[in-house]
């Protein structure tokens, strides 16, 4: 890992498994970082127990961050890496509006439609996205560990030749603490492959409760993941986008990369929390009607997660 170069001010928003693995491994590496959380208690146990990260090789590093809860607003920064799920993001945006037009967004959302909500309350300039294959658990409010490796690929939505100079640095910057980070001229792509990714492994291993490699352990679940990825190709290929055999086998593999994985939607079943499928599966179904092209199986898979977090509503203590 080499010392960061750059002198950008980043603030993380969300104190789950990736915002909290983002903030680690960034400030490890000599970046200036704070994070905002959902809550003053997660705020005051990071600024009072510290952030513990656990790495790929099972090394425990203790990281000091600043913390405060998103009820204090969010503070001066010169970059903003959005680690909220998308249904959480909703409420961020007027917090968002009232950014400094200098500053810079990244969203790290999975799915679709949050390039939309951000398109509201910023403007096209500050406004990018970031796709990202990193395995993360989060152990506690202060301790996250790194489950598998992968890429982030960060740009604006849609091509452009531009060069941002802020989010130039900040790849840089990630490069820098040992990231597989690179700058790309759109993104819509790549969040197409990984909407295809999360609404194959992110369901299924809910469902199932199981990790990410257990779905390649037996060829039933691979099988069912396979069919899946057929149904969602043909309505990505209405969205002008192509997917083929390399893609089917990019997922297998980020399988085999995050094998110990739990998945974000498994996460927040276990926390009974509300889960991202209404912008995962249940865009590819809403798309598929649009298009007249049956997706009857993510229709069905769709359903039955939307009972299975439904079922655990309600459970849940005090959030974290």
């Amino acid at each position: 890992m080499q010392p960061v170069t750059s002198d950008l001010q980043v603030v993380v928003v969300g104190g789950g498994s990736v915002g909290l693995l983002y903030a680690a491994r960034l400030a490890l590496a000599g970046q200036s970082v704070t994070v905002v959380t959902r809550s003053s208690l997660q705020a005051n146990q990071l600024r009072e127990q510290g952030l513990w990260f656990t790495s790929l090789d099972g090394q425990k590093t203790k990281v000091t961050v600043p913390a405060q809860p998103i009820e204090a607003g969010l503070p001066a920064g010169d970059l903003y890496l959005l680690a909220v799920k998308q249904p959480d993001l909703p409420a961020l945006l007027p917090a968002l509006a009232g950014l400094n037009r200098s500053a810079r967004v990244i969203a790290l959302q999975n799915g679709m439609g949050h390039q939309e909500l951000l398109a509201d309350v910023l403007a096209d300039s500050q406004c990018f996205f970031a796709i990202h294959t990193e395995g993360a658990r989060r152990h506690s409010p202060t301790e996250v560990e790194h489950t598998g490796t992968g890429t982030l690929r960060v740009g604006p939505w849609q091509e452009s030749d531009r060069t941002d100079s802020v989010i130039a640095s900040f790849v840089e910057g990630a490069s820098a603490a040992g990231m597989t980070a690179i700058y790309e001229k759109a993104i819509e792509p790549h969040a197409w492959r990984k909407l295809l990714a999360n609404a194959l492994i992110n369901p299924l291993t809910a469902l199932f409760e199981i990790p990410n490699g257990a779905l390649l352990d037996s060829p039933y679940p691979q099988g069912l993941m396979r069919e899946l990825f057929e149904e969602a190709a043909q309505v990505a290929a209405f969205a002008g986008q192509k997917i083929g055999e390399a893609d089917w086998q990019d997922i297998v593999t980020i399988c085999r990369n995050t094998s110990r994985n739990l998945s974000s939607m498994l996460q927040d079943v276990k926390r009974h929390r509300p889960t991202e499928v209404q912008s995962i599966n249940s865009y590819l179904v809403r798309l598929g009607k649009e298009a007249g092209i049956p997706t009857p199986l993510h229709e069905t898979l769709l359903r039955v997660m939307l009972l299975k977090s439904g079922m655990g509503r309600g459970k849940e203590g005090r959030r974290q």
